[in-house]
């Protein structure tokens, strides 16, 4: 009995030594993890800080290029026709338990997150810069600008991506859980937060680029103030205010030196990337080769492996897409479509136009200057078959990777460094010649059209006698010799021009046009209604391919011509969007809806 009393007063007093240990005793700092306190310091603390946001600016996610897509009419989800199975986005049956709205969401609310540390450190940091103008002010003053640059765009694709617009706004850094939970704001003041944001970037980084003229080329791909110029641009044309918007977008066009690039090509691989058509562009890099492909930590894009020739088939092009690229008209006056010596060593026009073989890679398209993952034409290397009738070319790596996405030897199996193009000077011209358009001025509307026409060598719109096609009538030059009003140019722009040009170049654009249009469940009524048929492409008599089935498509009733066997595999009667059309509803699937995991972890959302 002793000793277990002699146990017992031992326990007790080392139970009481411990209680009587200092707290911070045990509250130890984290070695690894910089506390925001001993920070936020310097202008160097905040260029690391906006290398962070723009890490999260890289999240594909933000873009959600392959699912934000299938949610317009210019994608197809599957290789299978008839589809097998449930393709939420394509057939508008997602909701806020989906993959698409909550990684978007929080892809873009980290953005917000980190753009706000910069933007709160700075404001915290003033007057320590150094003396106004001098070059430590002016650094400092850039980094600010672009955090809110990039704010304005996180805001820019929130506010336009959900729940109508209506979101959360944060302007501060939360510091604790209760901060994290603020209730949803309207659409209206969360359109005039970005606004301000990016009114201010650009006023503050055309301030700095005044004052360091010769920092251009070190600032390539971040944010600039012909970014914001046009961001405010899209911002009042998608509110319908198109005379405000035209001045934004003329902007764009007379004051930052941007231009065209000769060849529409430019502006879909590693080639010419920042090019001087670039306005908004998403870097990406295989120089960093993390373990695991699909890794956070990547620079680089997993876009070509989802899409590319020997992917995982993630996304083709519609087919009334993939009719409209085949009769994109090419200008026979004009030399750049003619002499052309194919790989049957047959001297002929041009088939299909540049700007269709640079888009999408067809079956049939054999036009020599034009190869494929190091084969001289696809159907050397693509198989197609099973009513696979093209591949997205944008956003792949068939100009530099051999065999397919998948070859090793090359050292990127998996990886792509191909940029996003999120803005460029084409999207401009074709937003300003809407605008036009919207104030009956349709002579500048054509002008601006045929811009972009014109650097694909196609037939041109109008008169050849009219003024606006002055510049182009070098006798080199086809127009159409169309009178048109402001009902067929608006057709045109809409369902021809836009799609041809820009298909698959941003994520929600499409999908965007149609909602800001008024027109997405009759487009998909419409195109639920047209049917397609399929036939072989011949064997290459020269051995460059065998056979190749049922992947050369037509519209029903058109006869197929030489480079096909002529004869229909079946009674096709192929066709797509029949469930779209039946279901989309703008109330349900026009905006993604709040994501679940924010709905059941933020108690304040709808006060």
């Amino acid at each position: 009995m002793k000793n277990i009393k002699n146990k017992l007063i031992i326990l007790l007093g080392l139970a009481f030594l411990l209680h009587s240990c200092q707290d911070d005793f045990l509250d130890q700092k984290n070695p690894n993890q910089l506390p925001a306190s001993e920070f936020w310091k310097t202008t160097a603390d905040l260029e690391g800080g906006l290398n962070a946001a723009y890490q999260s600016f890289k999240d594909e996610d933000c873009v959600s290029m392959v699912d934000e897509n299938e949610r317009s009419d210019i994608a197809y989800p599957s290789y299978l026709r008839p589809l097998s199975g449930k393709f939420e986005y394509y057939q508008q049956l997602f909701n806020n338990t989906s993959t698409l709205p909550n990684k978007k969401w929080g892809a873009l609310y980290q953005g917000v997150f980190r753009a706000n540390q910069v933007i709160e450190a700075y404001d915290r940091l003033q007057g320590t810069f150094g003396e106004a103008g001098s070059a430590s002010e002016l650094v400092a003053t850039r980094i600010y600008a672009e955090a809110r640059a990039l704010r304005g765009w996180y805001y820019f694709m929130l506010h336009n991506s959900f729940n109508k617009g209506s979101v959360i706004l944060f302007d501060f850094v939360p510091k604790d859980k209760t901060q994290y939970q603020q209730p949803l704001a309207p659409a209206a003041e969360v359109l005039k937060f970005y606004r301000d944001d990016l009114e201010v970037a650009k006023t503050k980084l055309l301030e700095v680029a005044a004052a360091t003229p010769n920092t251009t080329a070190t600032n390539t791909g971040h944010f600039s103030a012909g970014t914001c110029e046009a961001l405010l641009g899209k911002s009042y044309l998608y509110q319908g205010e198109f005379d405000k918007a035209a001045e934004y977008f003329k902007n764009v066009i007379d004051n930052y030196g941007y231009s065209l690039m000769p060849s529409i090509g430019s502006n879909f691989t590693t080639k010419d990337e920042f090019n001087n058509e670039s306005i908004l562009e998403v870097n990406y890099t295989t120089a960093l080769k993390a373990d695991q492909i699909s890794s956070d930590q990547l620079l680089s894009s997993s876009l070509g492996r989802q899409i590319g020739a020997g992917g995982y088939n993630g996304s083709f092009p519609a087919s009334w897409l993939i009719m409209k690229y085949k009769n994109d008209p090419v200008d026979l006056l004009d030399p750049k479509n003619t002499g052309i010596t194919d790989v049957y060593g047959v001297t002929r026009n041009r088939r299909f136009s540049e700007r269709t073989s640079y888009s999408i890679a067809l079956p049939d398209d054999t036009n020599s200057d034009f190869g494929y993952y190091g084969a001289n034409t696809t159907a050397e290397l693509a198989k197609f078959g099973r009513q696979q009738f093209c591949y997205w070319r944008k956003g792949t790596n068939w100009d530099i990777q051999t065999k397919d996405e998948t070859n090793t030897s090359t050292g990127i199996a998996g990886r792509s460094a191909v940029n996003v193009r999120l803005i460029r000077l084409a999207d401009v011209f074709l937003m300003y010649a809407e605008c036009k358009i919207e104030s009956g001025d349709l002579a500048t509307a054509i002008k601006y059209i045929n811009k972009v026409r014109k650097r694909s060598h196609v037939v041109l719109l109008g008169k050849a006698t009219a003024l606006e096609n002055a510049e182009f009538n070098d006798g080199k030059t086809s127009f159409d010799e169309i009178t048109y009003t402001n009902t067929s140019l608006t057709e045109h722009l809409r369902h021809t021009e836009r799609p041809l040009e820009l298909s698959f170049e941003n994520g929600d654009m499409r999908m965007l046009d149609l909602r800001r249009w008024g027109i997405t469940k009759a487009r998909f009524q419409k195109l639920a209604t047209l049917r397609y048929d399929n036939y072989n492409l011949i064997a290459n008599g020269n051995g460059k391919h065998p056979i190749r089935y049922r992947c050369v498509i037509y519209d029903t009733g058109d006869v197929p011509d030489s480079n096909t066997t002529g004869q229909n595999i079946e009674a096709s009667d192929l066709n797509e969007f029949e469930l779209a059309a039946v279901n989309y509803n703008l109330d349900l699937v026009g905006y993604l809806p709040i994501p679940l995991s924010e709905i059941n972890s933020n108690a304040n959302l709808y006060k």
